[in-house]
């Protein structure tokens, strides 16, 4: 799980490979990313953009603010092994 920077939203990764987001205030489910193969391990956001690692070794970036079908906007594949952690630097540049 990961929180956004401003805590209204958090991002679960399950083990059908799904990324969901919640509004925390509402309670509520708002958006499925679909983009894994295997289960999804690490999340880190870094303003709108959520970066998700998996057991399948890729690193999808994701646009939340972008239609279903546009949101990947990075696929990192040079993984041999599962993702175990993602961090963002703080200046939001580096992955």
């Amino acid at each position: 799980v990961a929180w956004s920077a401003d805590g209204a939203y958090l991002a679960v990764g399950t083990s059908d490979a799904k990324v969901q987001i919640w509004d925390a205030g509402r309670a509520k489910q708002i958006r499925e990313l679909v983009g894994h193969t295997n289960r999804v391990s690490s999340l880190a956001w870094s303003g709108t953009i959520l970066s998700s690692g998996g057991r399948d070794s890729v690193i999808c970036c994701w646009d939340v603010r972008k239609r279903r079908d546009e949101a990947c906007v990075a696929r990192l594949t040079a993984h041999e092994q599962e993702i175990c952690g993602l961090k963002w630097s703080p200046c939001g540049q580096q992955l």
